[in-house]
């Protein structure tokens, strides 16, 4: 991850995310800028996070116009479907981990399109867990 965080300098997270990371003790990304999505602002407010209340697809088209680095959009499949729908994704990481949960939240909720991809690389580690990342086509 060291080497995809040099890439990066601001990050997009869902509130549902959001929540798992502030109950993990880490409600920002140091030396990044950090904002959740939410329909409704948290009542608790954490250092070096923002917080956008409106269209984050708008939000973030005034970011990349803005000098700096890639950013990340991190969870939420209900916040990828908008970035996914307006084709403001450039990449899609997925790790696949080697075991069946059998329940859970959907890595992607339904689209109106589908989206094609380009395999870029995939990693396979000594643990079974394998990395892809995909060019959005």
């Amino acid at each position: 991850m060291n080497a995809f965080f040099k890439t990066i300098d601001t990050v997009l997270v869902g509130r549902k995310t959001h929540d798992f990371m502030v109950s993990m003790g880490q409600p920002a990304f140091p030396g990044m800028a950090t904002y959740v999505c939410t329909r409704n602002q948290s009542p608790k407010q954490y250092k070096d996070v923002k917080y956008v209340l409106d269209d984050p697809v708008q939000f973030a088209k005034e970011l990349r116009d803005k000098p700096g680095k890639n950013i990340w959009l991190m969870g939420g499949s209900d916040l990828a479907k908008s970035f996914f729908e307006a084709r403001m994704i450039d990449e899609v990481d997925v790790a696949i981990h080697p075991i069946l949960l059998g329940k859970g939240i959907p890595l992607f909720t339904e689209m109106s399109a589908e989206i094609p991809l380009k395999l870029l690389e995939e990693r396979m580690h000594p643990n079974g867990l394998v990395q892809l990342r995909y060019e959005c086509v």
